[in-house]
């Protein structure tokens, strides 16, 4: 992490941190490079219909979205988070490493995000360094009680 303040921390660093500029700049050429790859995917195989208005486009994704969190608490609830997902078999035959439910499923709610804030013209990788940043600054447990 040279030099960067962004580890896990529940209190602001002692240090000054780095200038936002240069985190907001670290985060973004790697989540904007995985963002631009989901979103072309996502416009390729047909998840962005041609003239479907915005309010029509969030309301689909949100619930595509919660879905694949619905999915990730029923692999949790069923004691296969930790498994090998549905789609392992598939992933060993193109010669991928095939993965367990959880980094499936977790895979495909931060590529829903990445897509959906790609289409609505949201800048989230800054989003996220700003947010972190911020994150650095607040209370244990954001001041609420344990």
């Amino acid at each position: 992490m040279g030099g960067f303040p962004l580890t896990y921390m529940s209190a602001p660093p002692k240090a000054k941190p780095a200038p936002a500029n240069e985190v907001v700049d670290f985060y973004t050429e790697t989540i904007d490079v995985i963002a631009d790859a989901v979103h072309k995917n996502a416009v390729a195989h047909g998840f962005h219909p041609k003239g479907q208005s915005d309010d029509d486009f969030i309301n689909y994704q949100l619930n595509n979205l919660h879905d694949e969190i619905s999915e990730l608490h029923e692999a949790w609830r069923s004691g296969k988070f930790s498994g090998f997902c549905d789609k392992s078999d598939k992933m060993l035959a193109l010669n991928l490493p095939p993965l367990t439910c959880a980094e499936e499923e977790y895979a495909d709610i931060i590529i829903r995000v990445l897509d959906q804030c790609r289409h609505l013209h949201i800048n989230i990788s800054r989003a996220i360094a700003i947010k972190h940043l911020f994150n650095l600054t607040r209370e244990f447990k954001h001041g609420r009680q344990s």
